[in-house]
Parts: C-alpha cells; structure tokens; sequence
C-alpha cells in the first residue's frame, strides 16, 4: 500500500457501549502506508460536510515501535447518518491529513478514503490548525450555515490572513454583512467580531445601515463612519457594516459618495435568507430530543405551556417534581427577602447535581429548569448548552480550557449541562486534560451572581467518586434531582404515548403483550438498562421494523389507512427476542492509552 489510509463503520451495539452522554460511536482505523517510528500520538477529528465537529479520538504509542494501524472508538451524541464527512488526522498533535469519508446508510458496511497531506496555505489547513479551536467557531455551527457557505467563509478568511500577513494590504477594508438584518447583525457581533481579534489582533467598529432615508442622525453617522474609512484614520480598525439586503444594495448603489469602499466582493458575507428567516421560529437553544418529536402545531401548543406544567405532565419523576419545586420555592423565597431588605447574603447560585441512570430524563429536565428559572427571572435567557467530555476534553495544553470557557461564556443567562460529568476526571491518570476542566468551572461556580446554572449529570456513585478527587467541587452544587429508573407501568405508558405522537395504535392483544414485554425486562434489568431511552428503541427499532416488514409482505391491493396505523401483537412479539432476551450490555471501557494494531 503506497498510500495512508482512513477506514470507518458503525460500532455494533454502540448504544449500550458507549458512554451515556454519546450513544454513536464509529470505529475508525488509521493505516500508514508505512509504520512511522516518530508517530508519538496520532488523532482523529470528524465534522460534518458543513464543518460542525461530531467527535474526536487520540491514541498514544506505547514503545518506539513503528505502527501502521491506528484504531479508534470516536463517540458522538449525534447520529453517524449516511453522506459526507470531513477528516482531519492530527501527527504529534500538528494537524497532518485530511480526508472525505462517505458513510453508507447500512450497517457492517467499511467505508475508506485516501488520506490527503494537508497544504499549508490551503483553507483546510487554516481551519485544522487554527480555525477548529477558535471560541467562536462553535457560534458559528449554530447558525445551520450550509456547506457552499462555510467552504466560502473559510477561503475568505485565509485570503484575509494571507493579505495582512504578507502585508498586501496596509489596512483590512471594510467587511460587509448582507441578508436578513437580525441574523447579519448576530453574525457580524458574534462572529466577525472575535475573528477579527482573534486571527488579527485588531479592534472592530459594527455600523448598522438601515436605509431609512428619514432617519437623518443614522445618515450622519453612517456618512463619517464611511469618511473614516475612506480617509484610513483608523489603519488599526476594522469596519464592519452590516444590513438587509436590499438596504446594503444601497449602500454599495446609491449612497454615491462612498459606495467605491465596497466593490470588492471578497469583503462581503451574504448569509442565505431564506434558510436564515426559517431558522428564526426555533426557540434559542432548543433541541428536540430524539425520544420527542411531535408535530410543529403539538410543538408550538406545548411551548405555549409554563414550563412547571410541563414538567408536571411528564411521565413519572415524582421524586425530581418535588425535590425541583422545593429548590424553586427557596429561590423565590430568597429573592422575595432581598426585595424586603432581610436577606445578607448576596449569593444567587442555584447550581444542581443531577444523579440517576440513563434514560431518566435529565436532558429534558435540564432543558425546562433554563426555562423554569428564566420564567421565575432569575435567568436572563434561559437557553440550555448541552456539552460532555467529547466536547470539552482538548488535544493539547490549553486547548481544554479554552473550550470550556467558551462553553460558559455560550450559556451565560442559562444552563450549561454537562452528561456524564463524572468521565472528566480519571484517577489512573495524572496527564489527563479533564482536570482542567474542572479548574474552569471553579471560577464561575465560586460567582456570587453568575447568571448561569451549571448542571452535572450522570451516575450517583460514580459522581460520588468524583466529589472525592476534587474534594472543592461538592459544596459547589446545593441542589441535587434524584432520578430514579422508571417503573414498568410508566414505561409503558411512554411507550404508548410514543406510538400515539407517530399516530400508531396498539390492538388490544398487541397492547397486553406491549405490557408485559415491558414488565419482563424492568424485572430483569442490570445496572445498564436504558430506561426511556430502551422504550425509544423498542418502539422505533423494534415493534415499528416488525411492522414494516408485515405490511409490507401485502399484497398492494390491501393497502388502507388503518393497516398503515394498527399495531397487531405479531409485531411487538417480533421485537421480543432483540430487546427481552439480548445479551447483557456490554460495559464502558476507561480510556485507553496506547494503540492496536
């Protein structure tokens, strides 16, 4: 083999092996073409076509023997769907390699692609090496920008470099922002402007053009903003218009005096509208979990409920209900005596552990407390940042603090939930970067008024265990939500509840047997069961694959609304061998150091 390698498949039964807070997990071989005696640490990162990071692995070599396969497990919360994605393989921690690797839809399927050396001057090399680890590039990812958008953006921001670098230009030029006029002012201030720091190092000037002829102090302000430009008083500074489209139509057309400031094209960002202003009825930091998806019209119905009742309506929880509501009384109580001049103190910290298995409803419930306490006012936005060790945990030095800070400065007026918090430390490793993980959160968990509540989640005793390496961190959470596995009757109820958002119907036999499937595997369940998360499988990859298959083997001629909706005993009887009578989950590994080859 004359060439290096990188090879993929989807881990079988990856949903009970992995970690709880990365239920996909991906199997990804690295072959040299030749073993590399110098190869200390070899990593894998893995975006989306469109440049959103889904997971990261490293290996550490063991001897001096030159290796030629390089195995990892990288674990995603998302979905390893079919299409494209991006490689990017990292030598002694200097980004090396990249590769386009298509995932087929089917499983047990090896997909590979050659790896590619990375070019020095090229956008891929300027986004491995520097633009990935960026605060703001996952600020990006969240405004859903297509890929043609992102390759574009990344190519301009290497010509920028190059020019300022090379010293081409003797100023940037002004930037422009075009498209729908909220989002463009959202990207000029959130993106632009930390880029153009961070990349840089120069300060920006945002000017909204509104195009509103009458509004003569806009106009004024516009004019010697523009006269500034023109006239390079400023040679430190980057100017940053942003507007609607036709409004920066204007701009570059019609307000004559200035318009030669804009005419060159590389210096706009023009943001597609339409994908934009859909984007706009999504509630900010909402993410709909897979177990939960009902129609928009049921959505925005349930949106319009206070977020207490819609805690209340969920299935079970009765002991997270009540020990929530006690947590929110005392925080009303306390808010109500500093408003009387009684309270002292002046701490406002409502910081929770959340412990129980998976499958409980912790994400869930940690979205509704960002809304809960945003409702109550003593969040300023109540949005939920969802992260975990596979998002935190950095490559090298540094790395892993700049992303958890960048995680809290996200969540800021809201919730930053971390799953699986206890995977962050290990205590067999002293280089582990997890411990500066926890370092970073101090700073903020020790904030009087931080305007943020930080959620941990994950196993009780394990959580336990890592009060115990960082003795500081316990009295850091004074609240804690104990969940508890779900009975057989509520999980059957969620699964009827399932069926019934997907407008599906039990038989009454089906049912019956749906009940007593359900009742089998609570009273045979090990530490590993999946609780709501096995009830979603069980319908979704279970009875609704059973049914298909029956249906299906019809003759056409039979088709009718009802065969397509009423679930027969038959089907849940054909998922009762892959999910009653399975083999025991297999258990999460700790991390490995080393390699196989």
């Amino acid at each position: 083999m004359k060439n290096h390698q990188i090879r993929a498949r989807r881990a079988e039964g990856s949903a009970v092996s992995a970690p709880e807070y990365a239920v996909n997990c991906l199997n990804v071989d690295i072959i040299l073409a030749k073993g590399r005696s110098d190869v200390r640490e070899l990593s894998v990162r893995l975006y989306t076509s469109a440049y959103r990071l889904m997971g990261v692995a490293a290996r550490q070599a063991s001897s001096s023997k030159a290796i030629r396969t390089w195995h990892f497990e990288v674990s995603s919360s998302d979905a390893w769907t079919g299409g494209t994605y991006r490689a990017f393989v990292y030598v002694n921690g200097v980004p090396s390699w990249k590769a386009d690797l298509f995932l087929y839809t089917g499983e047990g399927i090896d997909s590979s692609a050659r790896l590619e050396s990375l070019e020095p001057s090229s956008p891929e090399m300027l986004f491995a090496g520097r633009l990935a680890f960026r605060s703001w590039w996952p600020v990006l990812e969240g405004f859903h920008l297509d890929e043609d958008f992102i390759v574009r953006f990344m190519e301009q921001i290497r010509l920028f470099t190059q020019n300022i670098e090379t010293k081409t230009w003797a100023s940037v030029p002004p930037l422009q922002v075009t498209g729908d006029a909220d989002w463009a002012e959202r990207f000029a201030s959130l993106v632009l402007v930390p880029c153009v720091k961070e990349e840089w190092g120069k300060e920006c000037v945002l000017t909204e053009v509104s195009g509103a002829d009458d509004d003569m102090l806009s106009l004024h302000l516009l004019e010697r903003v523009c006269y500034l430009v023109g006239a390079h008083i400023a040679p430190d500074t980057v100017f940053v218009f942003h507007g609607a489209t036709l409004t920066m139509e204007w701009l570059n057309a019609d307000y004559y005096p200035y318009f030669s400031l804009f005419e060159n094209e590389d210096t706009c960002f023009r943001l597609p509208e339409t994908l934009l202003t859909e984007r706009k009825t999504e509630p900010e930091g909402f993410s709909p979990d897979e177990t939960e998806m009902p129609e928009a019209a049921e959505v925005q119905d349930e949106e319009r409920k206070p977020a207490l009742q819609r805690l209340e309506e969920m299935v079970g929880l009765s002991r997270v209900k009540d020990e929530l509501l006690e947590a929110c009384a005392m925080a009303l109580f306390t808010r109500r005596r500093k408003e009387l001049g009684l309270e002292v103190s002046a701490e406002n910290r409502n910081h929770f552990l959340f412990l129980g298995s998976p499958g409980t409803g912790k994400t869930t419930v940690a979205r509704l407390i960002g809304e809960i306490y945003h409702e109550m006012g003593l969040l300023s936005r109540g949005h939920t940042v969802e992260t975990n060790r596979a998002k935190l945990i950095g490559e090298f030095i540094g790395q892993t603090e700049q992303k958890t800070c960048a995680a809290i400065a996200e969540a800021r007026g809201g919730v930053l939930f971390i799953d699986e918090a206890y995977t962050l430390v290990h205590e067999d490793d002293s280089r582990d970067f997890g411990k500066e993980v926890i370092h970073a959160l101090m700073t903020v968990l020790s904030e009087p008024n931080p305007d943020l509540i930080v959620i941990l989640a994950g196993y009780e005793m394990q959580m336990q265990a890592l009060f115990r390496l960082n003795p500081g961190l316990d009295s850091r959470f004074p609240l804690r939500l104990h969940f508890d596995d779900f009975t057989s009757d509520e999980l059957t109820e969620m699964a009827r509840h399932l069926l019934a958002e997907r407008n599906f119907e039990l038989s009454e036999a089906a049912d019956v047997r749906l009940a007593k499937l359900i009742e089998k595997a609570v009273l045979h369940k090990d530490e590993h069961f999946g609780n709501g998360r096995w009830v979603h499988n069980l319908v979704e990859h279970g009875i609704l694959k059973c049914m298909a298959k029956r249906v299906m083997a019809l003759p056409l001629s039979t088709e009718s609304s009802e065969l397509f909706r009423q679930i027969e005993e038959t089907d849940v009887a054909g998922a009762e061998p892959a999910f009653l009578y399975e083999n025991a989950p297999k258990v999460a590994l700790a991390r490995r150091i080393g390699f196989t080859a």
